[in-house]
């Protein structure tokens, strides 16, 4: 195979090479749309009468729901057994039944219902339902706070909400006073039904999902006319880092882009087996979901709070989500997988010096020869690694990470811990998450792959940062995408639309923000986002969201934000600690080890070699003077989508950070 991956074309645009993909991944590619199987109920339908019997929906089965209280808190905690599957043929005929059901209600083709609820089976098949009856979806986060949630609902001004059981109390706080909702359809809980779903809202009707598919198979609805591939599926709202979230138009031909391009990046075929455990509320999973379906393999459903043997919901003597469904492909964002990373190291730390000293060597030598595997690498695997891929199941082949930027080094580690491929990607929500990607065997690091297929890139001038198209070695710019992957636009806001989105020469572009580099290759490479850079008073230009890059992927930190003050020469930055990486470095103080978090962060010796630490961390990441922060604040507050600090995708909301933060920052420049 060619290492030319995208081509090069007039304007400064790139588009993936014709022959680059898995060859069942074309062909598939190639039958679903000659077949005119775009929508994504076209690609259940299809996937269904194909596969049959075969497993596709795989549900944890909970035995005991035990809540716990600790320091004052209460914490659920849960016995699980088995994953309970549902083939092909027994999802499609209950999408089916339930577009039925929800026709029967009185809601009509074109209208809205929000889906407002944790990823789960019920969550795909319902949303998938709708769909088919040319219903629009509105996906709205779990972790928006409730002012995001009530926005996406009076915007949209939908009669209908689904959720859960677990989040009706936080409905029956948002919905008083909002005349236009009529219904919400409870999805079951396994032990409680939807419990006192009916009373939390007295003023309206409430239904369970049981109940809206009875109704359908009782309905006397023919002829579902289905969607076409043009008309808007989702209105998808993101958790903008400013200001309220934005309702992003998503058309069946958007998401089948991003659907083709996980088909022909992954390896993936009946027999295997992914975990969805990321919000379904965003295209990227509700894509990948979709092209899981199509390459006919099945979905064992999770969440982050039963991922592994460790995760806060899982019950002493319970077996984690992935050890129980061997998964052999999954999704992650860059944060999931620095958190596991430093779980895995903070448990062989424990095992004493000899054991991390042998354990540290050995995956130095493995990120070494990143992925190039022989005798030595096997031997390590069955001494030292097969320990660690338990945890993932120990089965695990292909991940795909997108969100945000992904660190070499922990790009080098995963592959090395786990021996699976692991591939980059990069996109938003305006491009259906997904504008490019590696391919599965690029062992290359610090890019994102070329454009996906039916996707061109392209790269405008930005002055005023000084990144030109014509630059050297490789050329930079603005990252502009375009073609199918492009949303339609923002809901409501049309003078926002015209600002990212415009129409040339029969293609639709994004305008994203962001700073990219073509390789000789033809692959992406992000260096920077507008936004995000600051010119400092010496002139150096600082990017604020590399620097947070590389200094997160110490142990000590667990959420980090830099400031830069243009007016300065230097930068500061505010640090949320690792509780246990943080008592580690207090005892090498002689710090007393059973101070609380918020204590150890006050404590000046503690910060100073906090800081010390970060710095030397910093240099040898090869971050230059400037980026380097030469002052230091630690919290013990957590950055949460509640608090404000962060966005629903854990995205930094720097003004509020900034606000909220101001007399620290004001501090730590006074000082440095």
């Amino acid at each position: 195979m060619s290492t030319v991956r995208g081509v090069r074309g007039a304007n400064n645009t790139w588009r993936k090479a014709d022959d680059i993909g898995n060859e069942p991944g074309l062909q598939l590619t190639k039958h679903l749309l000659d077949n005119s199987i775009i929508t994504v109920p076209a690609i259940l339908q299809y996937s269904g009468d194909k596969n049959g019997d075969q497993p596709c929906m795989g549900t944890r089965t909970i035995i005991l729901r035990h809540i716990e209280e600790s320091k004052g808190k209460k914490l659920e905690k849960l016995e699980l057994g088995d994953y309970v599957w549902k083939s092909y043929k027994d999802v499609y005929e209950d999408m089916l039944v339930l577009s039925k059901g929800v026709l029967s209600l009185g809601l009509k083709p074109k209208s809205k219902i929000a889906m407002f609820a944790e990823t789960r089976a019920e969550w795909y098949v319902f949303s998938v339902a709708c769909m088919n009856a040319g219903m629009t979806i509105v996906t709205l986060y779990t972790n928006l706070n409730d002012d995001g949630v009530a926005h996406g609902i009076l915007e949209t001004e939908v009669d209908t909400i689904v959720t859960s059981v677990e989040l009706m109390h936080r409905l029956a706080k948002i919905l008083p006073g909002n005349d236009q909702v009529k219904r919400v359809i409870v999805l079951e809980d396994q032990l409680d039904g939807i419990g006192d779903a009916k009373a939390t809202l007295p003023s309206m009707e409430v239904l369970s999902y049981g109940e809206v598919r009875k109704m359908g198979r009782d309905a006397d609805v023919q002829n579902i006319e289905g969607p076409g591939p043009d008309d808007v599926a989702i209105i998808m709202y993101t958790s903008g880092s400013t200001g309220n979230p934005k309702g992003v138009l998503l058309s069946h031909r958007n998401i089948f882009s991003a659907i083709t391009a996980y088909v022909v990046q992954a390896h993936l075929s009946p027999g295997d087996c992914y975990l969805a455990y990321l919000p379904l509320a965003h295209v990227l999973e509700l894509a990948t979901e979709t092209a899981i379906i199509a390459m006919g393999v099945s979905i064992a459903y999770s969440s982050p709070l039963t991922l592994t043997n460790t995760s806060p919901k899982i019950m002493k003597g319970t077996v984690g989500d992935a050890r129980m469904a061997r998964p052999t492909a999954m999704c992650a964002v860059p944060l999931i997988l620095d958190r596991i990373i430093k779980g895995v190291l903070t448990n062989v730390e424990r095992q004493g010096k000899f054991a991390s000293k042998l354990f540290s060597a050995s995956l130095q030598y493995k990120q070494a020869i990143n992925g190039n595997g022989g005798v030595l690498s096997r031997f390590l695997d069955t001494m030292i690694f097969n320990k660690v891929k338990a945890e993932l199941g120990g089965r695990l082949r292909m991940m795909v990470v997108g969100g945000a930027p992904i660190s070499n080094r922990t790009q080098l580690i995963i592959k090395a811990m786990f021996g699976c491929t692991l591939q980059a990607a990069y996109g938003a929500t305006e491009t259906s998450a997904c504008a490019t990607s590696m391919d599965a065997d690029d062992h290359t690091l610090g890019h994102c792959g070329p454009p996906n297929p039916r996707t061109i890139v392209k790269l405008d001038d930005w002055e005023e940062g000084g990144y030109r198209v014509a630059d050297e070695p490789l050329p930079r710019g603005e990252v502009v995408v375009g073609g199918d992957c492009v949303a339609l636009g923002y809901f409501k806001l049309p003078e926002e639309t015209k600002q990212s989105f415009y129409e040339e020469d029969g293609v639709r572009w994004f305008r994203t923000g962001d700073i990219g580099e073509m390789d000789e290759n033809g692959c992406l490479r992000i260096i920077d986002r507008m936004k995000d850079l600051v010119k400092l008073q010496s002139g150096e230009y600082v990017s604020l969201g590399n620097v947070e890059a590389v200094l997160k992927t110490h142990a000590v930190v667990d959420n980090i934000c830099v400031f830069c003050d243009s007016n300065q020469n230097n930068t500061v930055a505010v640090v949320v600690p690792a509780a246990e990486t943080l008592k580690k470095i207090a005892a090498g103080l002689s710090k007393n080890e059973s101070d609380n978090l918020s204590d150890l962060c006050n404590d000046a010796d503690v910060v100073k070699a906090v800081l010390k630490t970060l710095q030397s961390h910093g240099r040898s990441q090869k971050l230059n003077r400037a980026e380097i922060p030469t002052a230091l604040f630690l919290t013990s507050e957590p950055w949460t989508p509640d608090n404000g600090l962060v966005t629903a995708a854990l995205k930094l909301r720097r003004k509020p950070i900034v606000k909220h933060f101001s007399q620290q920052i004001a501090a730590m420049y006074a000082s440095s």
